[in-house]
């Protein structure tokens, strides 16, 4: 995305990964440069989480910041490997409340720490979870079948396409275009309402000027159109949504704080 946004500006874009606390030191830079529009940050969703997750937070991850563009949006997948006795969800729950202690499900982020938390509660099973320190190890060991189950993005995928994973639900609101035939947890738990998803936005610091903020989202808008960059997020299983704009970014910001942080809490997720 880089790459295209800097041909539409006709400028340089350098990329400076700053990992490490679950993008909190990437994201302190951003809130600390100059309003100027050059120097953004790609926010993932988890961000406006972070003084539920991390301790000692040094901004507000909503306030200090200028919504620019929303990028997409990225479901998860509850898959299972294909060796497991059991074909689809109704044969799974069944399967599991069967046979106790049989079936464990792996995380790997807070999102899907907080799905599995969700699954058990409308489930009434208690699975063995398992946290994993990335998603490779974690789909290594769905793919290895010593663990029963995963709830992983959809990069999964080539390993459902190959048939080694069977992908049993979704946590999105509304079925995924390339799992047509694979139901939405709200399907499996009437009345559930489930739809938690990740997503993507690019922001800069607080106070930018709006006309920066209009030129920055139309060269994004208009790189998120083009052919090239449909099908590299249709690859990597991220939807682009009709609407991008910076109040799109902004509701989506606030609404996925008020919806997740009651979510994190009856997960038992703490600061750390």
């Amino acid at each position: 995305m880089a790459e295209q946004l800097s041909k539409v500006l006709q400028q340089p874009i350098v990329v400076d990964n700053r990992p490490g606390g679950l993008t909190v030191i990437g994201a302190d830079r951003v809130a600390k440069s100059p309003s100027d529009g050059y120097t953004l940050f790609l926010m993932p969703g988890t961000h406006v989480l972070t003084p539920y997750l991390v301790k000692s937070v040094p901004f507000n991850p909503i306030t200090d910041f200028t919504p620019v563009a929303l990028v997409g949006t990225q479901a998860f997948v509850l898959s299972a490997n294909s060796e497991q006795p059991y074909k689809n969800m109704d044969e799974m729950l069944k399967y599991a409340k069967a046979n106790p202690g049989d079936v464990s499900l792996g995380v790997s982020e807070v999102n899907s720490l907080v799905i599995a938390s969700m699954l058990q509660s409308l489930s009434g099973i208690n699975f063995i979870v398992a946290n994993f320190k990335g998603a490779g190890p974690l789909t290594s060991d769905l793919l290895g079948n010593q663990i029963s189950l995963t709830l992983t993005t959809p990069t999964i995928m080539p390993h459902v396409t190959s048939g080694k994973v069977r992908a049993l639900a979704v946590s999105s609101r509304d079925r995924l275009a390339f799992l047509p035939d694979t139901p939405t947890m709200a399907e499996i738990f009437t009345g559930s309402n489930v739809d938690v998803q990740t997503w993507y936005g690019v922001a800069g610091p607080a106070d930018m000027p709006k006309d920066v903020v209009q030129k920055l989202h139309d060269a994004l808008s208009k790189v998120l159109s083009t052919p090239d960059m449909k099908k590299r997020m249709r690859d990597i299983a991220i939807e682009i949504p009709s609407d991008t704009g910076p109040d799109a970014l902004a509701r989506q910001m606030n609404n996925y704080k008020d919806r997740m942080a009651p979510l994190l809490q009856a997960a038992g997720i703490k600061p750390q």
